[in-house]
């Protein structure tokens, strides 16, 4: 005779108040919570209130939890991926390594299982018996192979409804839950929507904290670099005008130029703001980044490529920032801070843009000892935004940077 059960159970909110009481199937009273379980949950506040790692938190919940069955129940604890659509390793301790890693990263999905299912539906998941439960087709031979025969799987909701990952109690035979195991459960996925919900909070204001800290070093390192510019642009207009309106024309001139440059390395980028933004010309962004140096002699910067080549608005402020950093060394350590130094930016395409960035004629150069602000955001910008590469090559005669971007980054 094959014995096996599959229950779906949503308890009503007096006694799990963080699971949904829709597509109700099983209605089970249960009576209040012992004062054992009280104790528990009190200590598993405290572990989870000191803090540590959300691993090592989840680990000591699952130990306590295991500890009065002798062995019996193997505790299992998963967390949704950032995007909800997988669920990964968050602590089991007592569940076979191999096991573990083969479940680690399951989909989200009816039918996958009792976790992945219970996630996906957000509510409990009772298998008694996985040898013959339809379930586990997919995972059967590997939950079998490593011994395990039921497994009880339950949401962990977040207090605004949102599934934080599954807590899963398995056995090496088949078996239903009691009144008893039910409270225990109720009082873990409790718990552990705490612990989670405090460690995504954590993590949150951190990387908010790090996001605050770099738009402020970038603030400062452009006014920095705004101030620098102004007094290279006066000495270049100094070197090329004649009379007083010459300079005067020629100074007003770079800086629309320079608040131009400035408009395209903006987050709030004006030609993404309008209704239908379309496709921009590389050789547009160039030209408008490099416009503050142009010299009436010409000759000085020389732009090479194919004119069909466009960048989509979204990537524009990436591509405007990288040019505008490279620009802005140039004008105050590199050929554009001399008469007779020469800037030449060439590029093709192909799976790949590559860009060139060739000088020559400057100061002599030094190969710097380290990375500045302005270095590691361009490095940033590149390998973060487009997942490209650039190299830096400090010659004699010049500096030659070689930017590598994938083509569907940039459109």
């Amino acid at each position: 005779m094959l014995y096996f059960k599959t229950i779906v159970l949503t308890l009503p909110l007096s006694y799990w108040p963080r699971l949904p009481t829709r597509n109700c199937m099983t209605y089970i009273n249960v009576p209040s919570v012992s004062s054992d379980l009280l104790v528990a949950e009190r200590d598993i506040l405290t572990r989870v209130a000191a803090g540590g790692s959300l691993g090592d938190v989840l680990r000591d919940i699952i130990l306590m939890v295991e500890k009065p069955s002798n062995g019996e129940m193997l505790a299992s604890i998963l967390f949704t991926s950032e995007d909800g659509k997988h669920l990964l390793e968050g602590a089991a301790p007592s569940l076979p390594p191999a096991y573990n890693a083969a479940i680690h990263g399951i989909p989200v999905g009816q039918g996958i299982g009792s976790c992945g299912t219970a996630a996906f539906t957000a509510s409990p998941v009772i298998v008694s018996d996985i040898a013959n439960d339809p379930l586990w087709a997919d995972f059967r031979d590997l939950a079998i192979g490593h011994g395990l025969r039921a497994c009880w799987s339950m949401p962990i909701l977040a207090a605004d409804g949102r599934v934080l990952g599954t807590f899963a109690n398995y056995y090496r035979e088949p078996k239903e839950p009691t009144e008893r195991d039910l409270e225990v459960i109720g009082m873990v996925t409790r718990t552990t929507a705490i612990a989670i919900e405090k460690h995504r909070n954590e993590l949150a204001r951190e990387r908010a904290e790090e996001q605050r800290l770099l738009l402020l070093r970038e603030l400062n390192h452009r006014v920095k670099n705004v101030f620098a510019l102004v007094d290279s642009m006066l000495n270049m207009s100094a070197r090329s005008a004649r009379t007083p309106e010459e300079f005067s024309e020629a100074v007003r001139g770079r800086f629309r130029a320079l608040s131009r440059a400035h408009e395209l390395i903006q987050p709030g980028l004006s030609l993404t703001e309008i209704a239908d933004p379309t496709d921009v010309p590389l050789c547009q962004v160039i030209e408008d980044i490099l416009a503050p140096y142009v010299q009436d002699d010409g000759g000085r910067i020389v732009v090479a490529g194919p004119e069909d080549v466009q960048i989509s608005p979204r990537a524009v402020t990436g591509i405007a920032l990288i040019l505008h950093e490279l620009a802005t060394n140039a004008a105050k350590y590199g050929a554009l801070s001399r008469p007779e130094g020469r800037l030449l930016v060439s590029w093709c395409i192909s799976n790949v843009l590559e860009l060139q960035w060739s000088e020559e004629g400057g100061p002599e150069v030094n190969v710097p000892s380290g990375m500045g602000f302005g270095s590691r955001l361009t490095k940033r910008t590149v390998e973060g935004q487009f997942y490209g590469t650039i190299d830096y090559d400090w010659r004699p005669d010049g500096l030659r940077v070689v930017i590598r971007l994938p083509a569907d980054r940039i459109r």
